[in-house]
């Protein structure tokens, strides 16, 4: 996929992963804070990760976070449930780029673009993405 497609729209989507919105993800304010939104993120992109392969204990490998850039576009209350859906965006060597997007109904509220590297669990350091997990990855 060439570009950075709208990850607002949610037809973008073929994986989705659902997330209640818990009390004490609220801020002061009572919106759901940041920290929280990033981990609605992590869990679906895991899950995602973990259904293409990923996250195997006997795996030589993992899979880490090496980039995350959020943008908030709608506040987010309690009590709610939400879904986020995750796609592949790009596959470099060792790298993976997601493109993920929290909705509550169709609105969206918050978008995310993060990029994975793929590490030798032994080295921690950077190896390339197995095939059995490319082949997967460029199906979500």
């Amino acid at each position: 996929m060439t570009g950075t497609p709208d990850l607002t729209s949610p037809d973008l989507y073929r994986f989705w992963w659902e997330e209640r919105v818990r009390f004490n993800d609220l801020d002061a304010v009572g919106h759901v804070n940041n920290n929280a939104i990033g981990v609605y993120f992590e869990q679906a992109r895991i899950a995602l990760l973990h259904g293409a392969g990923g996250f195997r204990e006997e795996d030589p490998w993992t899979v880490v976070l090496a980039r995350s850039l959020i943008e908030y576009k709608a506040e987010l209350l309690y009590p709610n449930t939400v879904r986020i859906g995750a796609r592949t965006l790009r596959l470099g060597t060792s790298s993976i780029t997601l493109g993920c997007a929290i909705f509550l109904g169709d609105r969206c509220t918050a978008t995310q673009e993060a990029v994975a590297v793929i590490v030798d669990k032994a080295a921690h350091r950077p190896t390339p993405i197995p095939e059995p997990l490319r082949a997967k990855l460029l199906e979500a």
